[in-house]
């Protein structure tokens, strides 16, 4: 069973966009949805197993063009945890994209710590 959280893109065009936070390794679907007549655009997926005192390094894990017309692309993952982006790695022309991450739901007798933000 999935559980679907908030857009980490939302009908943009360019830009870092929301994080996906997974305090506890989950399997994530990202349902990647173009809108309108996109002719050029990519997202790219990437993930941060942890933070260091240097700061943030986001590896990449895959990158998806942005299908036309309502197309729909999607990139699944093993069980991880950490942080996740969607990155828009090219600029969406004549459209839009929205990123919707789908996460496995956790066990039942522990709270759900998994959140965009």
């Amino acid at each position: 069973m999935m559980r679907v959280l908030k857009p980490l893109q939302d009908k943009a065009t360019t830009g870092a966009g929301k994080k996906l936070v997974l305090p506890e390794p989950r399997r994530v679907r990202f349902l990647i949805r173009g809108e309108g007549p996109v002719s050029a655009g990519a997202v790219t997926i990437e993930c941060c197993p942890e933070s260091t005192k240097a700061g943030r390094f986001w590896m990449e894990l895959a990158t998806i063009r942005v299908p036309a017309d309502s197309g729909l692309a999607q990139y699944y993952t093993e069980e991880a945890s950490g942080l996740f982006r969607a990155r828009i790695s090219q600029a969406v022309s004549n459209g839009t994209v929205t990123v919707t991450p789908l996460v496995s739901r956790g066990r039942p007798d522990r709270p759900d710590r998994t959140k965009v933000v």
